[in-house]
């Protein structure tokens, strides 16, 4: 990694006061007025300081650094993002601006230690003895370039020998460093400051993490550690021990209660496989951690557990129906979406997804109670509607799915060495993660942000005009929704009510299979209906009618052609049938025979094709219920039957 790197992009303020206690000791104190927060950096047992800190207040707040640097700032005052001092009047004094992207960090913190070095206080030696001198030495970075000192602009400072030195403010510090041990002092001297900014924080826990993943200790903490979200490095020495003497005992089972802070570092640690043998150890480790923070109700929602608990199945790749058990209410929500926004769904399917979507519920609707399938038919013509809509009603109605960048285990400190790249899980209901390049992303139906008013309002619109359509139950007051919804619901409902009447009409099923014996039934019925006396008339007309159409002078080969009595005998003709059917021969008119004796041209075919089935084996004559004809393939065995002669 380059030594220069942005300010901006690595440290803020706060890191830098973390990183100036824990090198030099220096307990930093700010003060505070209605613009500004300043505070003074002095080395352990000096008088006197050898920095400041800046932090001006406001929308565009400022982060600066002032350093005394002696004989040596003005050069350092020419440097990037250095100037000269604003705040102290002395010309041995530079400021920094630790907001300036042109910062170099290494170069700062090898400044800092100069100007720390040369605060340290004097140890006075024995007025017989000569005073060695030395001379004060910057390290600037190793970039290559040649030294910006002119030899005008520098002269050598001499700065007297440093002696080891304790102060009576220092003994309480020094006290509790010798008692740390060795185990966590090699952790906190892990901590890498030049690590990347973006994740400096992430890799140093895991790597100090890793170091400590066996450690085990026996000093209880009894105080409280307030900071919220911490890693190894925000805590003391003490509070360290406590946790780590907490997690052994939670590691054999027994530990009890547990400080918040505790049990964050503790997830943190799971997730990131910090002192488990394998995931599905490191799950089971979760699980337990959760059912001991259920017992304190302001440490993690249920929400936040189940989330994490998501996040570690499918970052580590568990099996997916080991996965789905821990998304059904996704996996339904998502179905029910599915429903509202897909094609072709049932009634029944909609009416349920609606009703888990919806706060208000048709349940009490008359026509559901009575017919649902009914009203199942209606709620499906009025969604039908809305999809053929100008407009995407549905999405703007319910939802729809989208796919949003994600970031995995936000609710704790999380990094892998080793990140997965690329991965893909497909759930049911519409619910997948993706990741490719080491970036994620899920997709899932999301509620449209009117859903919550506007669902609610059109169930209840459509509940009302079915009731008020069909004149059933009591009336319910009107709920405003858009134009279009309402066009929608009654384009909807005047569809059902359509169909409805449609349906109410009476059919009548045929079956065609069997109209030749209806109509063979309908001729002896009206047969049987008929008096003595109407059948005497009906003979007489036959009679009249066969001697009008065969005059009296008729030769041998007509008197043939009226054995109607042997044709009837053989086959079952009447007279009427056989006088018919000579006319038909003939290509006589027939219509005259029918009005005279009130007969239906379709049943008398029907009959005359019964009586010839058994001989010919086929329908003889063509009929379409006005007119009738001879299929001609069947005229010879006609005229045979007839006892006609062919010309």
């Amino acid at each position: 990694m380059s030594n220069r790197q942005k300010w901006g992009e690595r440290m803020k303020l706060a890191d830098l006061t973390d990183y100036l206690t824990r090198k030099y000791g220096i307990e930093i104190e700010f003060i505070s007025n209605q613009s500004r927060s300043l505070a003074a950096l002095i080395a352990p047992g000096a008088s006197e300081s050898f920095g400041l800190l800046f932090k001006e207040k406001g929308d565009e707040a400022e982060e600066a650094m002032e350093l005394k640097l002696g004989s040596l700032a003005r050069f350092f005052a020419s440097r990037p993002a250095f100037s000269q001092s604003q705040f102290m009047q002395d010309p041995g004094w530079v400021r920094v601006d630790l907001t300036s992207p042109d910062l170099d960090e290494a170069f700062l913190y090898k400044t800092i230690d100069s100007a720390f070095q040369a605060g340290r206080p004097v140890k006075r030696a024995p007025r017989s003895e000569k005073v060695h001198e030395q001379e004060n030495i910057v390290l600037l970075p190793e970039t290559g370039e040649k030294s910006q000192l002119e030899e005008k602009e520098y002269q050598a400072e001499k700065i007297p020998a440093r002696a080891d030195f304790i102060q009576a403010s220092d003994h309480n510090r020094l006290q509790e460093k010798n008692e740390i041990p060795a185990r966590i002092k090699q952790m906190q001297e892990a901590y890498d400051y030049q690590a990347p900014a973006a994740k400096r924080r992430e890799i140093n826990f895991y790597r100090q993490g890793q170091l400590m993943a066996d450690y085990e200790d026996d000093v209880a903490y009894h105080g409280t550690v307030v900071k919220t979200g911490p890693v190894y490095h925000d805590l003391t020495p003490k509070q360290l021990r406590g946790y780590f003497t907490w997690r052994t005992q939670f590691r054999k089972g027994e530990a009890g209660g547990g400080q918040e802070a505790y049990y964050y570092l503790l997830e943190s640690e799971l997730v990131c496989q910090i002192g488990v043998k394998n995931k599905e150890e490191g799950l089971k480790q979760l699980n337990r951690l959760f059912e001991q923070m259920a017992k304190k109700s302001n440490l993690i929602t249920s929400w936040q557990q189940k989330h994490l608990l998501q996040n570690y199945m499918v970052y580590y790749a568990f099996p997916q129906a080991e996965i789905e058990k821990l998304f059904t209410s996704e996996i339904k929500r998502g179905e029910n979406y599915q429903v509202l926004l897909q094609k072709d769904t049932p009634g029944l399917e909609m009416y349920q997804a609606l009703c888990s979507l919806s706060p208000y519920q048709p349940k009490a609707n008359p026509l559901l109670k009575k017919e649902p399938e009914k009203f199942y038919r209606a709620l499906e013509l009025v969604w039908q509607a809305l999809r053929e809509g100008p407009y995407d009603l549905l999405e703007t109605m319910v939802g729809q799915k989208l796919t949003v960048p994600l970031t995995l285990f936000n609710e704790v400190t999380f990094y892998s060495p080793n990140p997965v790249q690329d991965a893909e899980i497909a759930l049911p209901g519409g619910i997948s993660y993706l990741c490719q390049g080491g970036q994620w992303q899920v997709s899932q139906y999301w509620p449209s942000q009117q859903q919550r008013r506007l669902l609610p309002a059109f169930v209840h619109e459509f509940d009302r005009l079915l009731r008020d359509a069909l004149h059933l139950g009591r009336k319910l007051k009107e709920k405003k929704v858009p134009p279009a919804y309402l066009e929608a619901l009654k384009k909807g409902i005047n569809a059902f009510l359509a169909e409805q009447k449609e349906a109410s009409r009476p059919k009548i099923d045929l079956d065609l299979s069997k109209l030749g014996q209806i109509r063979a039934d309908a001729s002896v019925t009206r047969d049987n209906l008929l008096t003595e006396e109407e059948k005497e008339l009906e003979a007489e007309e036959a009679k009249k009618i066969a001697e009008k159409e065969n005059p009296v002078q008729k030769t041998e080969e007509e008197d043939k052609e009226m054995a109607s009595p042997q044709a009837e005998n053989d086959y079952g003709l009447s007279p009427l049938e056989v006088s018919f059917l000579l006319d038909l021969v003939k290509g006589e008119d027939y219509q005259t025979l029918l009005k005279q004796n009130h007969l239906f041209l379709s049943v008398l075919v029907d009959g005359i094709n019964d009586k010839l089935f058994d001989e010919i084996g086929d329908t003889v004559i063509d009929s379409d219920g006005d007119s009738a004809e001879i299929i001609e393939d069947y005229r010879p065995d006609l005229l045979e039957i007839l006892g006609i002669e062919e010309a």
